[in-house]
């Protein structure tokens, strides 16, 4: 249903969606699919998809990613807080 979209489909989706991801997932390559604007850190453990201590969240980045440490900082808070202040 690509004509129900203003735009190009995936264009729009891009811009309107937001992805906590599971911490197991490649998080550079879906930083380089949907943007790095668009990824945020999240945690719900015990549930599988949360780590025991949320804050190695930003180890998982360092050690499986080649990202900056500006888009570090996005995905560990900044995207979150420009979100809210919107």
């Amino acid at each position: 249903m690509p004509e129900g979209f203003l735009g190009n489909p995936v264009e729009e989706v891009r811009n309107r969606i937001h992805i906590s991801p599971f911490w197991e997932e490649n998080l550079g390559e879906l930083s380089s699919i949907v943007g790095t604007e668009r990824v945020l850190f999240g945690s719900d453990y015990p549930h599988p998809e949360g780590l025991a201590e949320p804050v190695r969240y930003i180890d998982v980045l360092n050690e499986r990613t080649k990202l900056g440490e500006e888009d570090k900082a996005k995905i560990m808070g900044g995207n979150l807080a420009r979100l809210i202040a919107a």
